[in-house]
């Protein structure tokens, strides 16, 4: 599902650049991306780590090139490819035999692939001193109708489908999406029970760990660093991963996964606020004490903070430290907008029902503590990531931001509206675009492995 989502947007790009082309030519440049979707997609099921990446659409990358496609393995090019869409056998032989493309695989359409290997048998049973004849030969040996590497291969697609989708490229991804999504549920719903009852156990876990932690520090910093200490530690074992499928499938369409409880974002947030400002109200009204609110609000909050762990981290998990770091980090400062939400709530109902300027006070200090130490935990998982292009530094830290923002506001009440947005969006992304991405990241010697060795 997450390469199949990621392809999606490729896909969305690639319509709208070629919007104004005739559909041939747009179809050329879509048999590339489905073959790269398709090759990615078999090697995630099969445990590979070699993926396809169609140049025109990295950063930088050439319209125009001999290499189309690269296939990559932790950094490592293993492969390159050209890719020819030609409705013509003859043009079609005629082009993958040219000498710029000597040494790659040739990419045709599956319905094509048999006509072209008999055309160049043919030829190199002519004249072998041919100006063309090595070319041929070259062709012969290395075209295909699949992206192939070791066991694992993209799907033979054909001219007509291809023609077909390229009428409406965003419909065509969007079957994909369908067809995953309905292959992860399948997959997943097999281990649901067992995949509740590993989420009810940790938030059990945080829940004593935040009442504990309450007694050291603010109560809302306790919330805040456990909830994201949860996260790290799920992304470090391994543990979320049995969540993270269903995790992006319901985020598209913006639920929870019933290992989280089902139901809708929006509703999930408003719930955790309510939990939130309710212990609140009962720590102004002196009923609980910072502990047993601590432990209350983590067990309010905690769901949604493994949606985004979940998404953030996607199908293949790294049990690496900073990989930790970085999901406990965003985690921390999505919990933290709860927190502020429902302590701001807790504060104005707390002030109606008559509550001392004293336990107001302890309210409104938890507040600003809860808010201040967000600020810290983003800024040292921002400074983690920084200059890695990772997506938490791209876009989920600055969007969480916004969100604290918008807390300060004259409306602070349309913060869990926007929060909830950006849940379902980046519970959608991976943290690492590409594997070649992470590794780039893991090389630079200068990158510190740990946020805060007590979360």
């Amino acid at each position: 599902m997450v390469e199949t989502l990621n392809g999606r947007d490729t896909v969305v790009k690639l319509a709208r650049r070629y919007a104004n082309h005739g559909n041939p030519q747009r179809a050329g440049h879509l048999f590339e991306v489905m073959h790269a979707v398709g090759f990615n997609r078999h090697a995630a099921r099969a445990g590979s780590t070699v993926r396809a990446q169609v140049l025109e659409w990295t950063q930088g990358g050439p319209q125009n090139g001999p290499v189309d496609i690269r296939l990559s393995d932790g950094g490592r090019m293993v492969a390159e490819v050209q890719a020819k869409l030609v409705d013509r056998v003859s043009d079609t032989t005629r082009q993958i035999s040219r000498s710029a493309y000597q040494g790659m695989g040739r990419l045709v359409a599956g319905d094509r692939v048999d006509a072209v290997h008999d055309l160049l048998d043919r030829r190199l049973g002519m004249n072998q001193e041919g100006i063309y004849f090595e070319g041929y030969a070259d062709a012969a040996a290395f075209s295909t109708d699949r992206l192939t590497h070791g066991s694992v291969h993209s799907d033979s697609i054909s001219y007509r489908q291809t023609q077909d989708a390229a009428h409406n490229p965003a419909r065509w991804a969007n079957h994909q999406i369908a067809a995953a999504a309905g292959r992860d549920i399948a997959t997943s719903s097999l281990a649901g029970a067992a995949a509740g009852a590993l989420v009810g156990a940790m938030v059990t876990t945080a829940s004593e760990t935040a009442r504990i932690r309450a007694g050291e520090t603010s109560a809302g910093a306790a919330v805040i660093t456990v909830a994201g200490g949860t996260a790290r530690n799920a992304a470090r074992s391994g543990a979320i991963g049995t969540i993270s499928a269903s995790v992006r499938t319901a985020a598209s369409s913006g639920l929870l996964p019933k290992a989280l409880g089902s139901g809708t974002v929006p509703a999930a947030m408003a719930d955790a606020v309510w939990a939130v400002a309710d212990a609140g109200l009962d720590l102004a009204r002196g009923r609980i004490d910072p502990g047993e609110f601590a432990a209350r609000s983590v067990t309010g909050t905690a769901r949604t903070g493994l949606m985004w762990a979940g998404g953030l981290v996607g199908q293949t998990v790294v049990p690496v430290p900073v990989l930790g770091a970085l999901v406990g980090g965003v985690v921390a400062q999505a919990t933290a907008a709860i927190i502020v939400q429902g302590l701001q709530l807790a504060i104005v109902a707390a002030r109606a029902d008559g509550a001392s300027p004293e336990l107001l006070a302890v309210l409104e200090a938890e507040t600003v503590t809860t808010a201040a130490t967000a600020a810290l935990i983003g800024q040292a998982t921002m400074t983690l990531g920084e200059d890695q292009h990772t997506q938490v530094t791209r876009a989920a830290l600055p969007d969480l931001a916004h969100v604290q923002t918008t807390l300060t506001t004259s409306d602070p009440s349309t913060a869990i509206i926007e929060l909830a947005t950006v849940t379902c969006h980046h519970a959608n992304q991976p943290l690492f675009t590409t594997l070649d991405e992470f590794n780039q990241w893991m090389a630079d010697t200068d990158a510190p492995l740990i946020l805060n060795p007590n979360w």
